[in-house]
């Protein structure tokens, strides 16, 4: 009897996620616990452990099958004698994906009736949430499209596919002689096509949706930071002097003074839900991390009962988290505030893009030797260009003003942050 390999639940809410990499191969005899695949969800990469020791007998899903649902079949095992079978598959072998819809039509027989074999068929293909949004916006019946999921099951790709071919078909000669076509790129030079992977089509869907549905506006301010500067260097100088390796950051300051703002102005914590709001009463800030496939936002719970030095330890673990791709869901997912800092790279301002349902997304730039006025005399400063946006059906720009007044004020005395 072969032991199922399954896709596991890999977050709360049930989503699907991408079989990335096959690390085995069919033949190969694995450790039960062994590393045999990678899956892609929309902010990491895990991996998928052998159910048993044993001999991979098959893979029904190949790499790159996006939407898998936990439960899904993606392979099977011939498990050793010693090895407990985890999970025993009706067949020696698994069926592979492609098979399963003619599966359906083949053991209804000839009696079934031709409205019980599109319900069945229906009933096994579905439909992803995002492929149904696209469908009733591009106005495609979803019962006249092929899936090419697992499964069978109807993806993005497929009702544009078919919103395209439906396009197409029903133009006449006449107009597609007449109508304005979209620019083609003139590719001139060589060049490679890369998969986008499920972290940044996720990543393009949401912050395309937040663009387009939720009404930003901003606010920007000159905040002075050499108060911050002068207290980092004191502060890591008595760490080094201790003996400890924790170096606070510039960011960390800024985390730090932004959760307390958000503890003295709790109503820019909050979130838009269609007709409440949420006011929270916890301060959960996520803070914007760059890694190769995309940009993830691993939460700091509770940041504002953290010091700065617990706040730099817990973001740099979390970094470190982040760029291996080894986040768990509850380290990235219900924040409540997010916090993107492009400082370290030269920028001098940032406009972000809301993170929904957050309500707010602090943008921060490089704090750069500027001109400043002290006392009626020209002197030279530190000063960082920091930008709020805010959503403005949870968030008022007066609300948001009490906000960066809130953290330029600790900013300014960084020395208030410590008690």
């Amino acid at each position: 009897m072969s032991t199922r390999i399954e896709m596991p639940e890999l977050s709360s809410d049930g989503e699907g996620a991408t079989l990335a990499t096959w690390l085995v191969a069919v033949g190969d005899r694995v450790e039960r616990g062994e590393v045999i695949a990678e899956l892609e969800t929309e902010k990491a990469t895990v991996e998928l452990e052998a159910p048993a020791s044993g001999t991979i007998v098959s893979f029904a899903v190949e790499e790159g099958v996006e939407e898998i649902m936990p439960g899904t079949l993606l392979g099977s095992l011939d498990p050793d004698e010693s090895s407990p079978d985890l999970d025993p598959a009706p067949n020696s072998s698994a069926t592979p994906i492609g098979e399963w819809t003619e599966a359906v039509v083949t053991e209804t027989g000839p009696a079934a009736t031709a409205e019980a074999v599109p319900a069945d068929m229906e009933r096994l293909r579905g439909a992803t949430p995002l492929a149904r949004r696209e469908a009733l916006g591009r106005d495609v019946d979803l019962s006249t499209v092929t899936g090419s999921g697992p499964g069978g099951r109807v993806i993005q790709e497929d009702v544009l596919r078919s919103a395209d071919s439906n396009s197409t078909e029903g133009a006449t000669s006449e107009t597609i002689a007449t109508e304005p076509r979209s620019p083609t790129l003139d590719v001139t030079g060589s060049f490679e096509a890369v998969r986008l992977s499920a972290m940044r089509k996720t990543i393009a869907r949401r912050m395309t949706e937040s663009k387009q549905q939720v009404p930003h506006f901003y606010l920007r301010m000159r905040c002075p930071m050499d108060a911050v500067i002068n207290a980092r260097a004191q502060l890591n100088h008595e760490l080094a002097s201790d003996g400890r390796d924790t170096k606070i950051s510039l960011n960390d300051f800024i985390l730090r003074a932004t959760a307390l703002a958000l503890r003295d102005v709790p109503a820019a914590n909050v979130s838009f839900a269609g007709d409440e709001m949420h006011v929270f009463d916890r301060v959960d800030i996520s803070v914007a991390v760059a890694t190769d496939g995309g940009l993830v936002t691993p939460i700091v719970r509770e940041a504002d009962r953290k010091g700065l030095a617990a706040l730099a330890n817990e973001v740099k673990g979390l970094a470190v988290l982040a760029r291996e791709g080894r986040l768990r869901p509850e380290q990235y997912q219900g924040g409540t505030f997010t916090i993107s800092n492009l400082g370290m790279y030269g920028i001098e301002t940032v406009y972000p893009i809301l993170n929904p349902p957050q309500a707010c997304i602090l943008g921060v730039g490089a704090a750069e030797e500027q001109p400043v006025v002290r006392n009626g005399e020209i002197a030279i400063g530190h000063i960082a260009a920091i930008t709020l946006a805010a959503d403005h059906r949870a968030v008022d720009g007066a609300i948001g003003a009490q906000l960066m007044a809130a953290l330029r004020e600790k900013l300014e005395e960084p020395l208030s942050m410590m008690l």
